[in-house]
């Protein structure tokens, strides 16, 4: 892979915010890289089983969730972490099934879990992440940043080195492939051990129904307020305007587990937003000791990548509910000045959502607790994991 290189970015505290780069070339071979950054397949392979992939799943066609296991490299270990219903149909049993058809033929190192295991609840009582539990489930709450937590805990226990995400509605395998890459290739442009990588995808578009078209939006209905917002509270703060956010709502993502510890975490569609705007306000405008980056600092490497994003169509009252998750995250900030509030407001309201958007809720870092422990007990106690190969 051929990226342009990593020279230009803000600095706000701690944070080192980097301008997207682009991926040049998908197959780079025979450069010599003396213009831009030669990701070589020579260190691909020496970097992929290093890297786990997590997979959040809500009910996602199966087609899709084969296609997305099919584009990650065989190296990378696989997380899927299912939020799917149980009834009327068991749709996580065949994900579960799907996985194991995959590890037969394959040999690939694969985990599924349910979000929902009860064995969950029972682990998680009386560590400092038991507000992960619904009390009147007696499960762990649904929501996607809960799910992305709990697939960073299967990570870290398997050893990964660096933890990415790629949703599950994605129907492209060579844009998850590229991701995968692309996360090791943005890794290795960073100069610090503190790294999250983001990606920027070119174009954005629906499957089409049966009378309907396929078209190639360049922002995201989301994320289009989302970066706008991010940015206009950076402007604000720092009192010198910029655009340099354009990855606000990125779910596909990755970090090194020295950041990702580190962290705190955001439940539902908050996540994604929130881990920019948790850093700028822990690192820059309330810089104290618990800023992740520490002396070090943190680089945020934006890359935008070649490959479309097709997913599934979701509908326009999933769309509102999520972008006044990721305004909140915003709103209840130290970034969010008059001003910034007033802008939000009046987005949410040209969208039909007259409240104030709701606060993320926060689950502290995974430095609190002993990661391989719980995990342990987890599995000792769970009836539905699946851990292959077995260990």
């Amino acid at each position: 892979m051929l990226i342009e290189r990593a020279t230009r970015f803000e600095l706000y505290g701690a944070v080192r915010l980097f301008e997207p780069v682009r991926v040049i070339e998908l197959d780079a071979t025979g450069a010599d890289g003396a213009n831009a950054f030669l990701f070589p397949h020579s260190r691909l392979e020496e970097m992929a089983s290093r890297l786990t992939i997590v997979i959040p799943v809500k009910d996602d066609e199966l087609l899709s969730l084969e296609g997305v296991i099919s584009g990650v490299p065989h190296a990378m270990p696989i997380v899927i972490v299912s939020a799917s219903s149980r009834e009327p149909v068991d749709r996580y049993k065949h994900e579960y099934e799907l996985a194991r058809m995959v590890h037969e033929r394959t040999g690939r190192s694969i985990v599924v879990m349910h979000q929902r295991d009860p064995a969950w609840a029972e682990t998680l009582y009386g560590t400092a992440l038991e507000s992960l539990v619904d009390e009147k489930a007696k499960s762990v709450r649904y929501g996607k940043g809960e799910g992305m937590l709990l697939g960073f805990m299967a990570a870290l226990w398997s050893g990964a080195r660096y933890v990415g995400f790629i949703d599950s509605d994605n129907y492209v395998p060579g844009s998850v492939y590229e991701y995968s890459v692309a996360y090791l290739a943005g890794f290795s442009l960073a100069t610090s051990d503190k790294v999250m990588v983001r990606i920027k995808w070119p174009y954005k578009g629906k499957m089409p129904g049966v009378s309907s078209d396929v078209y190639l939006r360049k922002r995201g209905r989301v994320s289009v307020y989302t970066n706008r917002v991010i940015n206009l509270a950076l402007s604000v703060a720092k009192g010198v305007e910029t655009d340099i956010v354009q990855t606000a709502n990125s779910g596909e993502h990755a970090m090194t587990v020295e950041l990702g510890r580190e962290m705190e975490w955001a439940g539902g569609f908050a996540i994604e937003p929130y881990q920019l705007v948790s850093l700028l306000s822990k690192c820059w405008l309330e810089l104290k000791n618990d800023c992740p980056g520490g002396s070090a600092g943190i680089d945020v490497i934006q890359i935008e990548t070649r490959n479309p994003h097709l997913h599934a169509e979701r509908g326009d009252e999933h769309l509102v509910g999520m972008l006044a998750a990721s305004l909140g995250t915003i709103y209840h900030s130290s970034l969010c000045s008059p001003r910034v509030r007033e802008e939000i407001m009046h987005m949410l309201r040209e969208q039909g959502y007259r409240e104030e958007p709701p606060a993320p809720r926060v689950y502290p870092p995974l430095s609190t607790i002993n990661v391989d422990r719980v995990f342990e007990e987890f599995i000792s106690l769970s009836k539905d994991t699946l851990i292959l190969p077995e260990r």
